[in-house]
C-alpha cells in the first residue's frame, strides 16, 4: 500500500515541485491558503496553517504517513519588510503543523534554508550554530530549533536557494523574471555580492524519497550544489543553457536586507553561504550535483 504524504503549501513554488515529483511514489495530498491549485489526481484542501484547530483536524482526517511543511514566506525582502508576518508564516504556522503531525504519528519534514547561517566566508557544517543576519534566516532558525527540541520523528533539509519552473501561471520566481526580461531583449541587473549554492526542488524531492524509504528519523541534512556562486553568475549560466543572450545579464548590487538587531551583519559587503554536503552524500550514497549538472538535467 502506498504511503500518504500531506504537503502544506502545495501551491507554492517548492510545494508544487515536490508534489510533481513525489506523486510518482506516494499518494499525495496538498493544502493551499488563498491560491487554489488544480492538479489531476491530487486531492487538495483549503487550510490556513495559522488556524491550529483546522490544521489538527485536517491531519487527523487524512492521517498522512509523512507531513511536509513547504509553506511560509520565502522572500528575504518581504520578510524584512514585515517581520511579524515572517514569524507567523515561518514559525507559528510550522509549530501548528509540526504539533499536529506529532500528535497523529506522522513523520514531519521541514525544508529550511542556508540563510539560517551567518554568511561568513567559510564552509558551514550541519553542527555549526546558526547565526542568521536576516529576518528570513532568523525565522527559519527558530523553526529548526523548535522542530529539533519538540518533535520525536522529524527530518530537516537545510537547502540552498531553489531555481526552476513554477507551476503557478501568475507567480514567477526570480530566474523566470530574468528569463522573461532577456526574451524581451531587455538588460537584467543581477546581484553579484551574495554567494550561495543552488538547488533544483525536484532533486530535493528525490532525496526526500530516499529518506522516507530509509525511514530516517531525527536528522538534519544540508542539500546544495557542489559549487557556490552569485545570482549573477548563475543567471549567466542559466540564460546561456537555454540558448539566450547572456550578454544581457549585467552585474548589480542587491541591497541585502540585513537584520539590524544582528551585530554579525555589520561591516561586510559580501556574504557567503557555502554548506558542507558530505554528510548527506555519505548517508544517501549519492553525489551532490554541480550547478552546471543541474542545468543540463533541465534540458
Amino acid at each position: 500500500m502506498r504511503k500518504t504524504i500531506l504537503i502544506f503549501g502545495a501551491s507554492s513554488f517548492l510545494g508544487s515541485n515536490l508534489l510533481e515529483s513525489l506523486k510518482k511514489y506516494y499518494r499525495v495530498i496538498g493544502t493551499y491558503k488563498d491560491t487554489p491549485i488544480d492538479y489531476p489526481g491530487i486531492l487538495f484542501y483549503k487550510c490556513d496553517g495559522l488556524k491550529k484547530d483546522r490544521v489538527t483536524h485536517l491531519i487527523g482526517l487524512t492521517k498522512p504517513d509523512v507531513t511536509i511543511y513547504a509553506s511560509g514566506l520565502s522572500s528575504i525582502t518581504a520578510c524584512h519588510s514585515n517581520p511579524k508576518l515572517a514569524d507567523a508564516l515561518n514559525s507559528a504556522g510550522l509549530i501548528n503543523v509540526c504539533s499536529a503531525a506529532e500528535r497523529y504519528g506522522s513523520k514531519f519534514i521541514f525544508v529550511s534554508s542556508s540563510f539560517v547561517l551567518g554568511g561568513e566566508n567559510n564552509e558551514y557544517l550541519e553542527s555549526d550554530t546558526p547565526f542568521p543576519v536576516t529576518v528570513y534566516g532568523s525565522s527559519l532558525a527558530s523553526s529548526e530549533f523548535y522542530v529539533q527540541k519538540s518533535c520525536l520523528n522529524y527530518i530537516i533539509f537545510r537547502t540552498a536557494p531553489f531555481f526552476g519552473r513554477s507551476y503557478h501561471p501568475k507567480r514567477r520566481n526570480w530566474i523566470e523574471s530574468i528569463e522573461r526580461s532577456v526574451l524581451r531583449g531587455n538588460v537584467a541587473n543581477v546581484d553579484d555580492q551574495i554567494e550561495h549554492g543552488h538547488m533544483d526542488p525536484q532533486f530535493l524531492a528525490n532525496v526526500i524519497h530516499l529518506a522516507i524509504e530509509k525511514n530516517v528519523t531525527n536528522r538534519l541534512f544540508q542539500i546544495s550544489s557542489q559549487d557556490t556562486m552569485s545570482r549573477y553568475d548563475f543567471a549567466k549560466k542559466f540564460i546561456k543553457s537555454i540558448g539566450l543572450d547572456d550578454n544581457l545579464i549585467t552585474r548589480a548590487q542587491w541591497s541585502f536586507p540585513l537584520d539590524e538587531s544582528s551585530a554579525r551583519s555589520r561591516g561586510r559587503d559580501y556574504y557567503h553561504y557555502k554548506m558542507s554536503v558530505k554528510n548527506a552524500e555519505e548517508f544517501f550514497q549519492l553525489k551532490m550535483p554541480t550547478v552546471q549538472q543541474l542545468l543540463d538535467a533541465k534540458k
